[in-house]
């Protein structure tokens, strides 16, 4: 009979799999891409808030911007 799969070896496997080296303009070294969200604020004219959200790629050493 095979061995089960776990839900941790399920989310290792993915989580390597998405993994993508590149090399920092800043610092020199390779580094990963992690994605991470956004959220700005704006005051709209009546005083409300408005939230604007957007998912980027940054750099894992410099959390700076990736531009490809």
């Amino acid at each position: 009979m095979a061995k089960q799969q776990t839900f941790a070896d399920k989310a290792n496997k993915l989580g390597k799999k998405h993994d993508v080296m590149v090399k920092c303009p800043d610092t020199g070294v390779d580094t990963k891409l992690i994605n991470v969200r956004i959220v700005d604020t704006i005051k709209t004219d009546r005083g409300t808030f408005k939230f604007l959200d957007r998912n980027m790629k940054v750099y894992e050493s410099t959390y700076k911007p990736y531009k490809p």
